[in-house]
C-alpha cells in the first residue's frame, strides 16, 4: 500500500482537515448516538475514528465493494462490523430496515466509465438500493458542477438533476449541504418530515 493505512489517502483522501470537515458534514443529518449506522464505501473505516473522537455512541457498520479495503479496515477496527459487498449484484433486502442511517461519502467521485450517462444510471441505481437499507435518512456527498477547473477522471454532480432523481424515486424530505468550503454538496434525504 502507498500510503499507511490510518491515513485518510489511504482511502484516496487529501489530508485529515478536509476529511474530518466532509465527515462533519455527512453526520450532520442528524444525532447519531445510539443509532445504526451504515458506512457504505467505507474504505478503510476512517469515518469510525472520525465518531470515535467526537465521542458520537452508535452502533457502526461498514460495508465496501473492495476485499483489500475491508481487510485494512477489520485490521484497524477489528472490534467493528465489516463486509465486502457488490450491491448492484448482492440480495440485500435481508438488511431492509436494519440501520438508522446510511453514510455514503465520496463514492460518487471517481467514473466508472468516461461517458457521465452511464455513472449517473450508477449512481442511481446504488441510491435504489441503498433506501430501503435505512429507517431514518441516507446522507451521501458528490462533487459539485460550480468549481473552477475539472479533472476527466472525476464526476460533477448537477444539484438539479440529482435533486429530481431523489424528489421522483426516494424522498421530498431533502436537506441540500452546498455551505461548506470543499467542492462539493451534501444530501440529507429522510424517510419522514423532520
Amino acid at each position: 500500500m502507498k500510503h499507511d493505512f490510518n491515513s485518510p489517502e489511504a482511502a484516496h483522501w487529501k489530508g485529515k482537515k478536509k476529511t474530518w470537515l466532509r465527515f462533519q458534514i455527512l453526520t450532520g443529518i442528524g444525532d447519531l448516538n445510539n443509532k445504526k449506522i451504515l458506512d457504505f464505501g467505507c474504505g478503510n473505516g476512517l469515518l469510525l475514528d472520525f465518531l470515535r473522537e467526537r465521542d458520537i455512541n452508535c452502533e457502526y457498520y461498514g460495508w465496501d465493494i473492495s476485499k483489500r479495503m475491508i481487510e485494512v479496515a477489520k485490521r484497524r477496527h477489528p472490534e467493528a462490523e465489516f463486509k465486502v459487498c457488490n450491491i448492484l449484484e448482492e440480495e440485500v433486502s435481508a438488511y431492509d430496515n436494519s440501520f438508522d442511517y446510511v453514510l455514503v461519502s465520496g463514492l460518487f467521485y471517481i467514473k466508472v466509465d468516461a461517458e457521465p450517462e452511464v455513472h449517473e444510471v450508477w449512481i442511481k441505481n446504488i441510491l435504489l438500493k441503498l433506501w430501503p437499507l435505512c429507517r431514518e435518512g441516507v446522507a451521501v456527498n458528490f462533487l459539485t458542477e460550480h468549481v473552477d477547473w475539472k479533472e476527466e477522471n472525476l464526476y460533477y454532480c448537477s444539484i438539479g438533476d440529482i435533486t429530481s432523481f431523489y424528489v421522483s424515486n426516494l424522498s421530498k424530505w431533502l436537506v441540500i449541504r452546498h455551505d461548506y468550503p470543499l467542492y462539493e454538496f451534501t444530501i440529507y434525504a429522510y424517510k419522514n418530515p423532520r
